[in-house]
């Protein structure tokens, strides 16, 4: 019997790390995040109009709005810090390289206690 050379069926590329994972929702995200309290807050503000609330309406509507700001400024700064924790880690990581499937020709021998001094 000839002995075939061992190839793997396909390249061991596997998953994308988080990183990747994380960049594809990025902007959903901040899209999502940014509008998602305006449109609750423009809903909950159809409740609070002259007339139907004992008081002045209006603070209450100044409150919703302030909270939504908080909201949206709190989204984009998660997906902002999100962002560059996936940049740096994609620089950290650096290009995917291969190495051939050949065996070395040398044998590499770790160094000695005497040979690290």
């Amino acid at each position: 019997m000839c002995a075939s050379p061992v190839t793997p069926a396909r390249t061991p590329l596997g998953a994308p790390g988080l990183e990747r994972v994380l960049t594809r929702w990025l902007i959903p995200a901040y899209v999502i995040g940014v509008s998602l309290p305006w449109i609750i807050g423009a809903w909950i503000k159809t409740g609070y109009q002259p007339g139907l609330v004992n008081g002045d309406p209006q603070p209450t509507r100044d409150l919703i709005d302030i909270f939504c700001i908080g909201m949206s400024l709190f989204d984009a700064t998660l997906v902002f810090t999100v962002g560059i924790g996936c940049l740096v880690v994609s620089i950290m990581k650096g290009p995917v390289r291969w190495a051939d499937a050949s065996h070395a020709t040398q044998q590499v021998r770790e160094p000695d206690e005497r040979e690290r001094f």
